[in-house]
């Protein structure tokens, strides 16, 4: 049973993570992001997360074909896929599992997956303040959608992390899946079973996974426009403190996609070889609306017919360069019924056929 420290929720006028201290100007942020571009996450952070599904199933390609994943995730290098199926999918594994196991899972995964792939990517040879700075730096970076700050209100420090909420469950499932990352990065950092005095969350109920989190102290604040976590100045100023053995393998920090037609380009790019995604297909895969969809490329001065031609033709000027790809491999990869129409479609956009482009690059 949850302490009744946990039973607090707020409103604006309690000062607690104030509004007007902390969150309006992360909201403000927020606000002017969205629908600014497609929310994606890397590839390389969820392939390795999809494949641990088979710790509760072998056949894991059944989720992931409903949560919208593209099926080549596990096998082919990606470099983006949509939140969207992502939070289908946790959605999904959460009602398969039960709030308890897919908490206690979410723990471990965090623990042995995202949390040493971002401190992978972070300098760790300073204090835990510096590190967890870095951090911040480099999942805004890479995730143009959330906002993580340390932030400084009512005399305290507070690891922040932000983002707009849409469907509950989804909100509820991201949150508790950014909770878990923040602790275990803090606890990584300082090699100690780590408590923080205060927790906000945007939930607005009491949510049971803090238990399987082993936060049984803190007091707990609901209904907040965040979720953060107050952070003491001993900890933060304290030495970085590594597992014994640990080596640090440096992975590098890519800035995610500018602007809402790359970003797009990016999320539709692995589903490729299904053919013409639809654009009713393509809106559902990415959380949109058709009408907001078609509305967003017009603003781009284009349709959606040419941006995924211009998907497609880009594709195939890439894998042509590479000698060692056969063009009838190519035309299956974008997804063309045939070699044929493929060569039709690429003279179209290019003035040359496949096989006359790749001798011009031969020749250059």
């Amino acid at each position: 049973m949850q302490s009744k420290r946990h039973a607090k929720k707020l409103t604006s006028s309690t000062g607690v993570m104030s509004s007007n201290k902390v969150e309006t100007s992360i909201a403000a942020v927020d606000a002017g992001l969205e629908g600014a571009f497609i929310p994606l996450l890397r590839a390389e952070y969820i392939a390795p997360f999809v494949a641990r599904l088979k710790d509760f199933d072998n056949n894991v390609y059944p989720l992931i074909e409903q949560a919208g994943l593209p099926a080549s995730l596990l096998t082919s290098n990606h470099d983006y896929v949509s939140e969207q199926a992502v939070l289908n999918l946790l959605k999904l594994i959460s009602a398969k599992l039960g709030s308890k196991r897919f908490s206690e899972w979410l723990f471990q995964v965090a623990r042995t997956i995202f949390v040493p792939q971002h401190l992978a990517k972070i300098t760790l040879n300073g204090t835990v303040k510096q590190a967890i700075v870095d951090f911040t730096h480099v999942v805004n970076l890479e995730s143009k959608q959330t906002n993580v700050h340390l932030k400084t209100g009512l005399g305290k420090v507070w690891f922040v992390r932000h983002r707009l909420k849409n469907d509950p469950i989804e909100s509820s499932v991201a949150e508790q899946f950014a909770l878990t990352m923040m602790v275990e990065l803090v606890r990584s950092l300082t090699q100690a079973q780590w408590q923080p005095a205060d927790i906000a969350l945007q939930s607005a109920t009491e949510v049971d996974y803090l238990n399987v989190l082993k936060l049984n102290q803190p007091q707990v604040f609901y209904g907040r426009q965040v979720t953060a976590l107050s952070i003491s100045d001993s900890v933060l100023a304290g030495k970085v403190k590594l597992k014994n053995g640990w080596q640090q393998l440096m992975s590098p920090v890519v800035e995610g996609p500018k602007g809402f037609v790359e970003s797009l380009q990016f999320a539709l790019l692995p589903y490729l070889s299904l053919g013409r995604i639809p654009v009713t297909t393509a809106a559902d895969l990415l959380g949109l609306s058709v009408r907001t969809l078609q509305r967003r490329l017009s603003e781009e001065g284009m349709s959606y017919r040419q941006m995924v031609e211009g998907i497609c033709f880009k594709q195939a000027k890439e894998m042509l360069s590479d000698g060692a790809i056969s063009v009838t491999q190519i035309s299956a990869t974008l997804g063309y019924s045939d070699v044929a129409h493929f060569s039709r479609a690429f003279k179209r956009m290019s003035g040359h056929s496949p096989r006359v482009f790749r001798q011009n690059i031969s020749i250059d």
